[in-house]
C-alpha cells in the first residue's frame, strides 16, 4: 500500500531549496493548488509531485532554476510550445524567473493534465 504523504513533505523539499528556487517554487505550487482543489501532494522521485487518478504534474530543482512537469506531457495540446523534453525527461516548462511563469497558461495545462487521468 502507498504511504500517503504530508504537505509538509513538500514544504520541507521547497525548504531546501536556493532562495531563488524557493521564490519560483512557492509561485508554481500557488498556481498547482490554485488550478485544481483535490490534488494530492508528495514528495515522489526527488520532486514535489502533484496527483489525481495517477501523476499530474510536478516541480523539481533544475541547475538555472526549477522545472514545472507533466507526466503526460507529450499529450497536451501545448499552445504557446512551452514544453520541452530531452534525454527521456518528462515535457516540462524552464522557470528561470518570476517572469516565466505564466498564471493563465500553467493553470490550462494542469487542468488539462487532470483530465486526461481522468479517462
Amino acid at each position: 500500500m502507498r504511504s500517503r504523504a504530508t504537505t509538509n513533505q513538500v514544504d520541507e523539499y521547497i525548504d531546501s531549496l536556493t532562495p531563488e528556487k524557493q521564490e519560483l517554487a512557492k509561485e508554481v505550487r500557488r498556481i498547482i493548488t490554485a488550478s485544481v482543489a483535490h490534488l494530492e501532494e508528495a514528495v515522489r522521485w526527488d520532486c514535489a509531485c502533484y496527483f489525481f487518478y495517477g501523476p499530474v504534474c510536478y516541480i523539481v530543482s533544475s541547475r538555472s532554476g526549477i522545472h514545472f512537469g507533466f507526466f503526460r506531457g507529450k499529450e497536451l495540446s501545448d499552445p504557446k510550445r512551452r514544453l520541452v523534453s530531452r534525454n527521456g525527461q518528462h515535457p516540462h516548462i524552464k522557470v528561470r524567473s518570476l517572469q516565466d511563469i505564466d498564471e493563465t497558461y500553467f493553470g490550462d495545462l494542469i487542468r488539462e493534465a487532470v483530465l486526461l487521468n481522468r479517462h
